[in-house]
């Protein structure tokens, strides 16, 4: 969910299904087979920039390969050798590990706040290059992820809570530090979010399950700790750079992380 008000906006016309989250509208193309087994018959290319073919709407709702490279990439035995399957219900996608079925959400992994008023001095003076090079790897499949997308109690599914929680302001990095504590038992933003969708969480197993299930292992260090791009003080200063340099700093992590997360999926392919 990169850039919250501008997919806000978008999820509003979509309208009714899930609280008016974003979901798939997908369409497997007949000559694709959904491999089984790691690197079998996956036909992705990681630098495929998924604007090209959303017809200059959201890739997360409109991008067909990007529907068809999740599909792909996340039809995979889960971490205790149960097989998680994506099935296609047309207007959206489902996870199935052949007993259990959740509904899920493409979900853009870059917030770089550039349409978010309070930063727009602090846009203005960054490099271009810096921006640029952040582009280049947004809307890649390097740059994306699901989650569960039906709404269930609450007001709110995990895509929308982490892009309008005040504390995690749709970055990555800190939902990932969320979904870890998570799976340790602690407190944080978004604990009351993720405990909705336990049953989702727990295909994975614990924390380590979840980043090697979904190729994040670069956004973590050996001990699996989350690097968090920016000084952190345990959820208390806003999400949002404070200035030039922490705002570059930031860009410029994210785009190394996501560099590396694309290779990574890559490698995996191949």
């Amino acid at each position: 969910m990169a850039r919250a008000a501008g997919l806000f906006q978008a999820a509003a016309c979509w309208g009714c299904y899930c609280g008016g989250l974003i979901t798939f509208n997908l369409k497997i193309a007949r000559d694709v087979q959904i491999s089984t087994k790691k690197g079998a018959t996956l036909m992705i290319d990681v630098w495929f920039d998924c604007r090209q073919d959303a017809n200059n709407k959201d890739p997360d709702q409109h991008s067909s390969t990007l529907k068809r490279y999740h599909a792909e990439l996340w039809t995979k035995p889960l971490p205790d050798g149960r097989q998680l399957t994506m099935l296609d219900q047309g207007a959206y996608l489902i996870a199935s590990d052949g007993r259990h079925q959740i509904p899920v959400s493409s979900d853009n992994m870059v917030a770089t706040f550039e349409t978010w008023k309070r930063n727009k001095l602090i846009v203005e003076q960054t490099s271009r290059d810096t921006l640029t090079a952040i582009d280049n790897i947004d809307w890649r499949i390097g740059s994306e992820i699901i989650f569960p997308s039906e709404l269930r109690g609450g007001t709110q599914t995990i895509n929308r809570a982490r892009g309008w929680h005040r504390k995690i302001g749709d970055r990555f990095d800190l939902t990932l530090e969320c979904i870890a504590r998570w799976y340790q038992g602690k407190d944080s933003p978004l604990a009351n979010v993720f405990d909705r969708y336990r049953d989702f969480f727990e295909w994975f197993g614990d924390f380590q399950g979840y980043v090697d299930f979904f190729l994040l292992q670069d956004f973590v260090d050996d001990k699996y700790q989350v690097k968090i791009l920016t000084d952190f003080d345990d959820f208390q200063s806003s999400p949002l750079p404070q200035t030039v340099e922490q705002y570059t700093a930031y860009l410029q992590g994210l785009t190394e992380v996501l560099t590396l997360r694309a290779k990574r999926i890559e490698r995996y392919i191949n």
